[in-house]
């Protein structure tokens, strides 16, 4: 299988930077050596990519504020959960794990939270999965939405971390 590359944009820490994500056997982010690349530019990010063969989808950066998620997870208040964007931010994190290091406290909360993921799927009614006519409308407890913002809390709290790593390269 071929690997399908994709602009990003992450807002993180009160800046914004670009990277590279892929969907092949195993999506991921574009590294070197380990390292999560990142791009101050959609410039920047474009000539790496024609620097290294990687042939760009043709389609606007998928956005990520993982300022206004963490924020959020401060106060986890259902009726200002957007469904879709929590669980791209989910996938994302899922994404961003380095398989090179041991796994990280939030692969080990995202193991345990298996049924909260599948709400979360279910909640986007997503037409292939929603028969015609149907609709899945959650109720959310309050230990769904605690469990949820930590899950993430600490997703981001380990994406800041490489691209901190990153920036001090």
């Amino acid at each position: 299988m071929i690997a399908t590359y994709f602009p990003c944009l992450f807002r993180i820490g009160e800046a914004d930077c670009y990277v590279i994500w892929y969907s092949n056997e195993q999506d991921g982010l574009v590294r070197e050596n380990g390292r999560l690349v990142l791009f101050a530019s959609p410039q920047e990010l474009l000539t790496y990519a024609g620097t290294h063969g990687l042939e760009l989808q043709a389609a606007e950066p998928a956005r990520y504020d993982w300022d206004v998620l963490a924020s959020w997870c401060d106060n986890p208040v259902a009726n200002e959960m957007m469904v879709g964007p929590f669980l791209n931010a989910w996938n994302m994190l899922l994404d961003a794990h380095r398989t090179d290091d041991a796994p990280g406290l939030f692969l080990h909360a995202h193991e345990r939270a298996e049924a909260l993921y599948d709400k979360l799927f279910r909640a986007n009614n997503l037409p292939a999965m929603t028969p015609p006519g149907a609709e899945y409308e959650p109720v959310w407890t309050k230990a769904e939405l605690t469990t949820l913002a930590k899950l993430l809390r600490l997703g981001i709290v380990e994406l800041q971390r490489q691209v901190r790593h990153r920036e001090a390269v």
